[in-house]
C-alpha cells in the first residue's frame, strides 16, 4: 500500500510540474480572466489546489487547519504556480515519511468550520491527489477556451510510461 500511495503522490507532484511549465509563461491576463468554470479564473483555481493539498498535508501532520492558506496571497500568477509545486513537494515528502501502518490507521481532524471527521490516511491521500487532478483538468479547460493549444499530457498512464 504504501509503495501505491507514495507512486500516487509523486505522480501529482509531476502532474502538478507539468502544468505548471506551461503556466509560468503566461501572462497576468490570460491568469486573471474570468470564466466559467468552479473557480473564476485560473490563477483562482490553481490557488484552490494550493489550498487543498495544504490543508490536507496538515491534516496528515495533526493539525486542522481554520483558514485557506492562500486567504491572505496577494502575488501574482506565476508565485500561485509556484506555490502548487511546493505544496505538491511538501505532500509527497510527507507521505514518504509516513509508516505503512501509519498509511493504514484512522486519523481524526477537524474540517475548516471546526467539524470533527476522521478517516483512513490512504484515503485522504487518494482524496488529496484526486482532487487536484479534477482541479488540473479544469485548469487544462479554462486554457483552451483561453486559445492555448499546446498543453502536456498529465494522465497517470503517462507518468507511469515516463517513470517506470
Amino acid at each position: 500500500m504504501k509503495n501505491l500511495i507514495k507512486k500516487y503522490t509523486e505522480f501529482n507532484l509531476w502532474a502538478n510540474k507539468r502544468i505548471s511549465s506551461t503556466l509560468s509563461p503566461l501572462n497576468e491576463e490570460i491568469l486573471n480572466t474570468e470564466l466559467n468554470s468552479s473557480f473564476r479564473t485560473v490563477k483562482l483555481t490553481v490557488l484552490h489546489i494550493y489550498d487543498a493539498e495544504q490543508i490536507w498535508t496538515e491534516r496528515l501532520n495533526g493539525i486542522s487547519p481554520k483558514y485557506w492558506p492562500s486567504a491572505d496571497f496577494i502575488g501574482n500568477g506565476s508565485e500561485a504556480v509556484e506555490m502548487i509545486i511546493n505544496s505538491s513537494v511538501r505532500l509527497n515528502d510527507t507521505v514518504k515519511q509516513l509508516s505503512p501502518e501509519f498509511i493504514n490507521s484512522e486519523i481524526n481532524f477537524n474540517d475548516m468550520k471546526g467539524n470533527p471527521h476522521k478517516a483512513k490516511v490512504y484515503d485522504i491521500i487518494q482524496h488529496a491527489v484526486n482532487h487536484s487532478t479534477f482541479h488540473r483538468g479544469q485548469v487544462v479547460t479554462m486554457l483552451r477556451e483561453l486559445g492555448i493549444k499546446s498543453l502536456p499530457s498529465t494522465d497517470y498512464i503517462t507518468f507511469t510510461r515516463e517513470n517506470p
